[in-house]
């Protein structure tokens, strides 16, 4: 059997984790010098409040104790796994991840072992695990099911834009004077990911023309592989979600969609209100709706 491992910055809902058997490793948000365990010490509506009333969330990577836990539960249980982590250019978790899974090859040569770098994160990597239980649940062999993953990765088309760059700004993520215009101004980044990492590509007037923006991009990207799932994450920001979705749905034929909420990793980085779409620009050789 396999079992698949991710951490806490993949975007899956309550159904997926309810009625399969994922392990959620979690990272860490710190919040006025007090550690919590992303989903489990602490939820993402804790952590907006406490953004609302002005607090800097600090996020680190897994911890040795958690990664361990994780690796020790498939283990003792006989599970060969595999672990679809955080972009390695966006946290240390696939890093410092890898380092531990080496030393559990060596010490357990019976069981099938690997980590991944996503390059990710988010509603990318849910599409990920959405294609993967389906996988596993196949019993397709242990190296197709890398090769699937690794296919997907490397093809996976994430555009997002966020109601406005405070937090960008405040996580030093963006110029705080240029954030401070961008919202005097109504300007909405407009960001995609590029060999792991966050990239702003423009800065767009208003939200209906950031959204249409998303759309218009969403349906030229998919072009090639119409049928597939489209997954939307949303920041706080339910309404302009089931927006996207109902747009997705009457502009490209054959597609289905779902909706998750933003990990409160990401949600710390991002801050309150936007929206990001994730799919697939090439189809797979395995693949379910």
């Amino acid at each position: 059997m396999i079992k698949l491992i991710v951490d806490s910055a993949c975007d899956i809902n309550s159904d997926i984790t309810e009625n399969y058997d994922i392990e959620v490793i979690p990272l860490s948000i710190t919040i006025d010098g007090i550690s919590y365990l992303d989903g489990i010490d602490i939820d993402i509506d804790t952590v907006y409040n406490h953004m609302r009333n002005g607090k800097v969330p600090k996020t680190s990577q897994v911890s040795f104790e958690s990664v361990s836990k994780a690796f020790d539960k498939c283990v003792s249980s006989n599970y060969d796994f595999i672990y679809l982590a955080f972009s390695s250019k966006l946290s240390g978790t696939y890093d410092f991840s890898k380092k531990i899974i080496d030393n559990y090859k060596e010490k357990y040569l019976e069981r099938k072992m690997a980590i991944i770098d996503s390059k990710g994160g988010a509603g990318g990597n849910g599409l990920i695990v959405l294609q993967t239980i389906k996988m596993i649940k196949r019993n397709l062999p242990f190296e197709t099911i890398i090769n699937q993953i690794q296919f997907m990765v490397n093809h996976i088309v994430y555009y997002f834009t966020i109601s406005d760059l405070e937090w960008l700004s405040k996580g030093g993520r963006i110029n705080k004077a240029v954030g401070y215009m961008g919202n005097a101004l109504n300007i909405k980044p407009y960001l995609t990911v590029k060999d792991g990492k966050m990239v702003v590509t423009k800065m767009i007037h208003g939200s209906k023309k950031a959204i249409q923006t998303l759309i218009n991009d969403v349906k030229t990207g998919t072009k090639k592989f119409s049928k597939q799932i489209v997954a939307i994450s949303h920041a706080d920001d339910l309404k302009t979600a089931l927006d996207v979705e109902k747009k997705i749905k009457e502009s490209i034929i054959g597609c289905e969609t779902t909706i998750f909420e933003i990990s409160a990793v990401l949600g710390s980085h991002i801050g309150i209100g936007g929206v990001a779409v994730f799919f697939l620009e090439e189809k797979p050789e395995f693949y379910e709706l």
